[in-house]
């Protein structure tokens, strides 16, 4: 019993791989079948010649698809970003407090991001106070926000 090299099994299949041999007869035949140059006249035109091909290029370039990124954190990463996130939304809900606001509608330019770039703690509470000079509350209300903002920063 000879076992034939080109017999394979593939799975629950066996599959029989042949040789390819290369035939001119098929070639010409099938180059003869394929030629477009026996159109009729009334169906070919410069525009609509054989040999360009009649995509709709503008529809495919002013239907943009939106791509989106998605990336994957550690669980040490996603708790620094939801401790910040914590932190960021409190300062949001204080500001309103501070404010007598119901949405984001006053002026204060308070960032965190700016917060955690100064060095030391005078600089800090320098930069939240000169943020929050237009408070509505009392100067005690936004010294005591200053200073739990500042230990709440210090924690990130």
């Amino acid at each position: 019993m000879s076992r034939n090299p080109f017999r394979k099994t593939v799975g629950f299949y066996e599959v029989m791989a042949t040789p390819y041999t290369r035939d001119a007869r098929s070639d010409t035949a099938y180059a003869e079948t394929k030629q477009m140059d026996n159109y009729p006249a009334s169906q070919a035109s410069e525009k609509d010649s054989p040999r360009n091909v009649g995509f709709n290029i503008k529809d495919q370039h002013t239907e943009k698809k939106k791509k989106y990124l998605t990336a994957k954190y550690g669980a040490h990463q996603m708790l620094l970003i939801k401790k910040r996130l914590g932190v960021e939304m409190w300062i949001f809900d204080e500001l309103r407090k501070l404010y007598n606001s119901e949405d984001d509608d006053h002026d204060c330019e308070l960032e965190l991001e700016e917060i955690l770039n100064l060095d030391t703690d005078g600089e800090r509470r320098e930069y939240a106070l000169e943020q929050l000079q237009d408070a509505k509350q009392s100067q005690d209300v936004v010294n005591n926000f200053i200073e739990e903002m500042l230990k709440k920063a210090k924690t990130l």
